[in-house]
Formats: C-alpha cells, sequence, structure tokens
C-alpha cells in the first residue's frame, strides 16, 4: 500500500519528516475509520486540548531550581529539595505536561538554552522550608533534564513507525482502499495501534458493548481462556481446534506483533462464514471478536 510506505520513508528518513508524515497518518486514520488513531494524530499536529488526556511520553520530570540568598550572598542555580513538600504540591512542581504540538516540541529541542518554568512567589514559602535557617528564595523555576524534548520527538516517530510497519505486516499485499476498513477490522488495527503507541497495559476506547471486554477475559498466551471466549461467541469446537493448529504453526508472535500468515488464514475464512448457518454472528460483530480476543491472547492489547 503506497500510503503505508510514504509514511515508513518519511519516518525512516531525516528528522525534518516527523510531521509530514503525520498529516500522511491522518489520512491513514480516516481511510482505516480509526477514531483514536485519528484523535491521536490530530492532538500531535495541533497540540493536546487543556481537557486531554496526554500520553505517557509526554509527561516530563522537573527538576526545581533557584536563586537563593542568605542576606549577604545570592546563590545562583541552586536545585532545591522538594522531599519535604506535601505530595500533591510537590508532585504538581516537579511534572508537566506537554501539551504543545509536535512542530512547537521539535523546535524546543533544537534550542541552545535551557527552556524553565517559572513559579509564582507563592510558592517560595512552601520551598523555603526545606532550606536552612536565615535563607530567602529569590528566584525558583523548573527545568526538564536535559534531551527530555527530543526524546519526546523520538518516542513519536518511534511509535508511529512500529504501528505502520506492523500495519503493512498484517495486511494483504493487494488490499483495496475501498475495503480497507473491513480488512482493518478483521486484522485488529485498533489493538496494533493501542499496544504500539500507548502501551499494551494502558486503556484507550476499544469499542462498545460486550466486545470491549473481551481482553479482560483473555490473558497473554493462554489458549483454554481464547477457546472459552470464542465457544461464548458461537464458534466451533472444530474451527477453535484449526485455529489452535494455525496459532502453532505461526510460533510466537513477540517480536513481528502481528498476526501469523495462519492466522490471518483462519480469520478470513472466520469472516467469511459469518451471518451464515455455520456462525450466525454479523460480519462487523465477529471482525470484532476475533481482532479482541485473539490480539489478547498475543498480548497485543491490555
Amino acid at each position: 500500500m503506497r500510503l503505508l510506505t510514504e509514511i515508513i520513508e518519511a519516518l525512516s528518513g531525516d528528522q525534518s519528516g516527523l510531521v509530514d508524515a503525520l498529516f500522511k497518518a491522518k489520512v491513514l486514520s480516516h481511510r482505516l475509520g480509526d477514531a483514536d488513531l485519528k484523535r491521536w494524530v490530530d492532538s500531535e499536529l495541533s497540540g493536546y486540548s487543556d481537557d486531554a488526556a496526554v500520553p505517557p511520553y509526554r509527561c516530563l520530570h522537573v527538576t526545581i531550581m533557584g536563586q537563593v540568598s542568605d542576606g549577604f550572598n545570592v546563590y545562583n542555580d541552586q536545585v532545591l529539595p522538594v522531599f519535604h513538600l506535601e505530595k500533591r504540591l510537590r508532585d504538581k512542581l516537579t511534572a508537566t505536561e506537554l501539551r504543545e504540538s509536535i512542530a512547537v516540541v521539535e523546535q524546543f529541542s533544537k534550542s541552545e538554552h535551557d527552556l524553565v518554568i517559572a513559579f509564582q512567589p507563592e510558592y517560595f514559602p512552601a520551598l523555603r522550608k526545606g532550606l536552612r535557617g536565615g535563607f530567602e528564595i529569590l528566584r525558583a523555576w523548573g527545568k526538564h533534564s536535559v534531551g527530555a524534548h527530543l526524546q519526546v520527538v523520538t518516542e513519536v516517530r518511534a511509535r508511529l513507525l512500529e504501528f505502520v510497519l506492523n500495519l503493512e505486516g498484517s495486511l494483504p499485499e493487494d488490499v483495496d482502499a475501498r475495503n480497507l476498513r473491513q480488512i482493518a477490522e478483521d486484522v485488529g488495527v485498533h489493538e496494533m495501534f493501542k499496544g504500539a503507541v500507548f502501551g499494551d497495559n494502558v486503556n484507550i476506547n476499544i469499542g462498545s458493548g460486550s466486545q470491549s471486554h473481551l481482553s479482560n477475559a483473555v490473558h497473554k498466551n493462554d489458549f483454554a481462556g481464547l477457546a472459552q471466549v470464542l465457544r461464548e461467541h458461537g464458534v466451533g469446537e472444530e474451527d477453535i481446534g484449526e485455529l489452535r493448529q494455525a496459532v502453532e504453526e505461526d510460533g510466537t508472535r513477540d517480536t513481528e506483533r502481528s498476526y501469523g500468515p495462519k492466522v490471518k488464514q483462519w480469520m478470513g475464512g472466520m469472516i467469511a462464514k459469518a451471518g451464515s448457518a455455520a456462525w450466525n454472528v454479523g460480519v462487523q460483530a465477529a471482525g470484532g471478536v476475533l481482532a479482541n480476543a485473539i490480539s489478547a491472547y498475543y498480548g497485543f492489547s491490555s
């Protein structure tokens, strides 16, 4: 698929290609019909709104620095103690959420000067309690660790690249954009995106109804649990046996983080049965059941 190739080339080329890759990923999210992928791409391009949760990689540690005086001498760039602070205040001062667009973060990462967060004077009395008697705080600010902004840029690039590579390896070579959404459901694209970008143990919207809870009933490498969930959704013992054989033939998928060829073939056969006497489940529901349950078995979902 040409669009995937273009995104991979932009991400694996020079450092200036990230924003271009995200714009192409916005087109991809529309073709896949994945709302969470679109929301993430939009947030990285435009910045995260005040009421939006930011991904863990955008939560940065801050070292509190200050200018202090004992009445005779002034000491600059002093690291101020914080462990005496009440936890809520300490957490507020020593962590920050980076909500700016990725283009702005890239500019931050290229700056030759340290970017700081100035603290208002109302925090000075609490901070002063950690100092020896006689010292006053003249100024206080927070400073990110060296390379923090570059790390955010690298994380976005790496996570998007991992997702697109996994997607490329899971889609048929002759995929048609017109039926891409259905194929995306069949191969579990949403779970693939969730695992690559947010991590396996983070919950984001994964659908509605009972399908959204399937991954809680299946644990990694627990085929018995997977088989039980499939039985509960009308999959026959013969089909479950064929899936077991397909899983064994494909082997471990920890490195590839995508379904193997035998499992994909089995899923395609099951989708073909959906809506018929062989499996009285709607095609869309069938795709969701299989994708969520098998993704959970492989550890691609939380």
